[in-house]
Order: C-alpha cells, then sequence, then structure tokens
C-alpha cells in the first residue's frame, strides 16, 4: 500500500488547477493528514462520522465559515480520488454540508465616481498602463473573474454583428460561453494590442511584459496584486476592497441602472439566482441606510 504522503503527491497532480491553487490544496490536506494523526485515526479506515467531527473540531477552532467550506471542499475531493483508486467503496465527505454563511453583503464595491477615479489613476502611456487599464475596464464593465481575464485569449475575441467574448468560465476549463461586450470594452483592448508584437489567435489576450517573460500569460495573483494597487492610489485600502470588488461593481451599479436581476445572473454566470439576489440585499441595504421614506417624513414637520 502507498504511503500517505505518495496518495497526496498523486492527488495534487489530478488536480486541474494552477499553481497556487495546487499550493493551497497541498496546505488544506496537510491540515486534515495533522488531524488524523493528532487523532489516533487510520488514514484507511476512516468513517463519515470522523468527518463531521473533523468539521466540528474546526468549528470549535473558529476558523472562519469560509475556510471551512474550503477544507471540507478539498477533503471532499481527495476521498473521490480515494474511490477511484479503491482505497474506499464510498466518499465518506460527501453529504457533509459546509456551514451556512451569513448572507449579508459585506464585500467592498465601487460607486460610479470611484469606478471614474480608478480607471482615471490609470497612466495609458505605457504599454503596460494600456494593458492595466483594458483589464480594469473589462472586468467591472462584464464582471467577470480574474481567472477568466487569465485564460482568455487573443481568438476569443470576436468581431461581427455583435462583439463577443469567449469565457473559460470558473471551474473546469471546458466550461465556456461567450458574452457580448460593448464598444468602450473593444476600443481599450484594442488600444493594447496594436501595441503588441507577434501575436496570434492563441497569444494570451493580457501578458506580463516582463524580460524574458514578455509573452507569458498572467496569473490570477499578478491581477489581484495590479488591481489592488490601484484602488490603494485612491483610498481604498480597506480590506473588503479586493480585486473581486470589480465583479460586485459591475453587479451592483447593473442592477441601479434598471438591469434585470435575470440579466445579472447571466452576465455573472451564477447557476443559481439566488447567489446574484445577494447583491439586491446589497442594495436594499443601502437603501435602508438612506431611506427616501424617513427623508420624506421630515420634510413635513
Amino acid at each position: 500500500m502507498k504511503s500517505i504522503n505518495e496518495i497526496i503527491s498523486e492527488f495534487l497532480s489530478y488536480q486541474d488547477v494552477n499553481d497556487l491553487s495546487r499550493k493551497e490544496y497541498k496546505s488544506v490536506i496537510n491540515y486534515f493528514t495533522r488531524w488524523v494523526v493528532i487523532n489516533g485515526l487510520d488514514f484507511y479506515h476512516l468513517k463519515k462520522s470522523d468527518i463531521l467531527r473533523y468539521k466540528s473540531d474546526m468549528l470549535h477552532d473558529k476558523l472562519s465559515v469560509y475556510t471551512i467550506g474550503l477544507y471540507l471542499t478539498v477533503v471532499r475531493k481527495l476521498f473521490d480520488f480515494l474511490c477511484q483508486q479503491g482505497y474506499y467503496e464510498d466518499n465518506i465527505a460527501l453529504g457533509i454540508k459546509s456551514p451556512k454563511k451569513d448572507r449579508e453583503y459585506r464585500k467592498g464595491y465601487l460607486s460610479t465616481e470611484q469606478v471614474k477615479r480608478l480607471l482615471g489613476i490609470i497612466n495609458r502611456d505605457t504599454i503596460v498602463g494600456k494593458r492595466d487599464y483594458a483589464i480594469v475596464s473589462l472586468m467591472v464593465r462584464t464582471g467577470i473573474r480574474r481567472v477568466e481575464v487569465c485564460r482568455m485569449k487573443v481568438g476569443d475575441i470576436t468581431n461581427g454583428e455583435r462583439t463577443l467574448i469567449r469565457l473559460q468560465r470558473k471551474g473546469k476549463v471546458d466550461k465556456s460561453c461567450s458574452i457580448g461586450v460593448t464598444g468602450k470594452v473593444l476600443d481599450v483592448i484594442h488600444d493594447y494590442l496594436v501595441c503588441r508584437d507577434s501575436i496570434n489567435e492563441d497569444s494570451p489576450l493580457f501578458v506580463t511584459h516582463k524580460k524574458g517573460y514578455a509573452s507569458q500569460g498572467l496569473s490570477d495573483f499578478i491581477i489581484s496584486r495590479m488591481v489592488k494597487k490601484y484602488l490603494c492610489l485612491i483610498g481604498l485600502d480597506d480590506k473588503h476592497y479586493t480585486c473581486h470588488s470589480l465583479r460586485h461593481t459591475a453587479a451592483i451599479l447593473s442592477l441601479k441602472a434598471g438591469a434585470s436581476i435575470y440579466d445579472v445572473q447571466q452576465m455573472l454566470g451564477h447557476t443559481s439566482i439566488e447567489t446574484t439576489r445577494i447583491y439586491l440585499r446589497a442594495i436594499d441595504a443601502e437603501k435602508r441606510m438612506d431611506n427616501a421614506a424617513i427623508r420624506r417624513l421630515d420634510e413635513l414637520f
């Protein structure tokens, strides 16, 4: 029988994720295997009750709901792999739900004026500045995720009766779809691409431009760091403002502008409409803090 370390190495190599995610998976699995050893359990003969106890211990240790959800997701994938390899007959982690998240919307999002300031702070006189401007514009005007930006190729843009961009959605790389974009998005991308050398349809849409790596595509980490830099430059250095805030901004501003919840669901690629409804709650919370009914009463007496 293979050692636990050998099995974990095989499991990690089996995952269709980038290097950063694989590193995170390794950290999560190491946390789980340490828990197994500390509690004197046999890795090859675990039961569903053990996974329930693992979840309970994480709650007791006051890990965040997000962290526990992530750890359980990775453990479920691990036992999927162990079943495929014949070590277990059934996935003992299936059916064990993550703790319920507080659905109150707490992420930072930008106002229209803040979006204008964010775009205005980017220096478009350099090729890197043109690239950054195109990325921020694309994300805030379409709500796409940074990982979807990383996966985009030059050939993913088609300009016919409608300008479409083909996306590889979050998850498996074969989960693709096309979304329509406006001329504003196309113009800033074109402004960047005309400055590039030796590109073809298979070239990454956005590259590093670093010496020796000029044609290498961007990682989601680089995009996150770049967006955070510009957010800090306009004073949004709070922890709630991140690269993902651009996605939230696209959703909330489009809803405020009159887009339907179903249109926003399609834009964001949400499988469930309930996920999209979180943004409506954010708008409702904003209205409670600045309630028009209360202001109108104040005008009466």
